[in-house]
């Protein structure tokens, strides 16, 4: 239930489930996928680096108009946790040394870590209003615009 308001539906699927541990790799139609364990927002928490590229965060950074921080506060199960593991993802990436583009799940993307971890040991708080950044493909805090066809017109372009 969504604040004891409203009772999600139940979904049901035949897919069988496979747990993912931490650094393990999968190779998907000639895609490389890293699985990192970054708990926090949740207990079980993955980020995926494709190809050694590309970095999905889903809710674990949230971009203001001055860098990253850790993900909304209000959300999480752990903060303490969640800025944790934010410095140690970090950590990792640096010391592949190598461009990441950092994907969030609601505030675009970046590919200069400096700019994705500025904050990593801050929360981004609903009380205390963060600016978008205004670079950035949409607004998290607007989502109206938040369809498959802008996100399109917003491509990463493939490094040589």
């Amino acid at each position: 239930m969504i604040y004891h308001l409203y009772k999600l539906p139940m979904v049901k699927t035949d897919n069988k489930r496979v747990t993912l541990r931490d650094g393990q790799i999968l190779h998907i139609g000639g895609i490389k996928v890293e699985c990192l364990l970054v708990p926090g927002h949740t207990w079980g928490h993955m980020v995926y680096l494709i190809d050694d590229e590309y970095l999905f965060t889903g809710d674990t950074i949230w971009f203001g108009a001055d860098g990253g921080y850790s993900f909304i506060s209000t959300l999480a199960e752990s903060n303490r946790v969640a800025v944790r593991n934010l410095e140690k993802l970090e950590v990792n990436l640096r010391a592949r040394k190598r461009r990441i583009a950092v994907i969030t799940g609601h505030t675009g993307w970046s590919d200069d870590l400096d700019f994705a971890f500025a904050h990593r040991d801050k929360l981004c708080s609903l009380f205390r209003k963060r600016v978008p950044d205004p670079e950035a493909p949409y607004d998290g805090y607007i989502e109206d615009d938040d369809t498959e066809e802008w996100a399109r017109t917003v491509l990463l372009k493939k490094k040589a």
